[in-house]
């Protein structure tokens, strides 16, 4: 992995550690992850499962993230706005807390 990609996952891995911040911060993590998604090509297999963990926690604060960031901003508003490609999951934050409440529902 290069030094920019150690730098972004890094980045993501402290700010799922510490998510209590403001909605806008948050905003700015999904940003963080299409900065990632489109290095991707250039990791090796551990950064891959790496990544792949910390995808694994952002699902899991999917609804968190969600209210936290609706705060602020309507998420699918800034997915709109921003081109979003569907392979960027974690923009659809919107979606995945809702699929979650149907299926606990």
């Amino acid at each position: 992995m290069d030094k920019r990609s150690r730098e972004l996952i890094e980045y993501l891995s402290k700010s799922i550690a510490s998510p209590d911040v403001s909605g806008f911060e948050l905003l700015e993590l999904l940003d963080i992850r299409s900065l990632i998604a489109s290095r991707e090509p250039l990791f090796n297999e551990a950064d891959t499962t790496l990544l792949e963990e910390l995808d694994r926690r952002l699902i899991g604060m999917a609804d968190f993230l969600y209210s936290r960031i609706s705060e602020v901003a309507d998420v699918s508003a800034a997915r709109r706005r921003s081109h979003c490609l569907p392979s960027h999951w974690w923009w659809y934050l919107d979606e995945i807390a809702q699929r979650k409440q149907e299926v606990a529902g």
